[in-house]
């Protein structure tokens, strides 16, 4: 873009140096409007990023919601495997001693099967939280290259935009120039004057 203004500046002052004022304008004029024009797609650029930003960022809450309602829900099945395999022995325990066998190697047996039945439930609880944890992770991760993202977006567009307005009137300006040779210099069909 510099070298296009600087080409730009460079093609005003010759038109201005010859005496075609008016292709000078149009370039002053277009360089203008490109400068203008690049600064507002700038700015509008710039507030389109901050929002997809805070867009990113509220995504981001949400998914930390979910990560806690999942750990909640994970305590809460742990609480419930726990308080499951209590109940579970103690019912056996009272069945073994109705029949006289609390004493007996059967009691035994089925309190171990009940205990390790509860850790395995236990421990299938705890690989799906962490499971859970590093999908959640991972989508705090895509979040903030969304945001890397929409700021790289952003200013590619910006510059796109500089670049398309300033060189559309840049190509129009040679054109303007050449048609209006000789006009505004005082030079008509009588080169001589009137009274010659």
């Amino acid at each position: 873009m510099a070298d296009s203004s600087f080409g730009s500046l460079a093609g005003i002052g010759v038109s201005a140096a010859t005496g075609n004022f008016l292709g000078a304008a149009v370039g002053a004029v277009g360089l203008g409007l490109s400068l203008f024009g690049g600064m507002g797609a700038s700015h509008d650029a710039e507030q389109a990023a901050q929002i997809q930003g805070q867009i990113a960022g509220l995504e981001g809450n949400v998914n930390e919601q979910r990560r806690s309602a999942m750990q909640l829900d994970s305590r809460r099945k742990s609480l419930e495997q726990i308080r499951l395999a209590q109940r579970t022995a103690a019912q056996a325990t009272a069945a073994a001693t109705n029949q006289g066998a609390q004493f007996g190697s059967g009691l035994q047996g089925g309190l171990g099967q009940i205990e390790g039945q509860g850790a395995f439930n236990l421990a299938g609880i705890n690989q799906n939280l962490e499971i859970g944890q590093n999908i959640f992770d991972i989508n705090s991760q895509i979040s903030g290259q969304k945001m890397a993202l929409s700021k790289v977006q952003s200013s590619m567009a910006t510059n796109q935009g500089i670049s398309s307005l300033g060189g559309g009137i840049m190509q129009a300006a040679p054109f303007v120039s050449k048609a209006s040779q000789g006009f505004g210099t005082g030079g008509g069909t009588n080169p001589g004057g009137p009274y010659v």
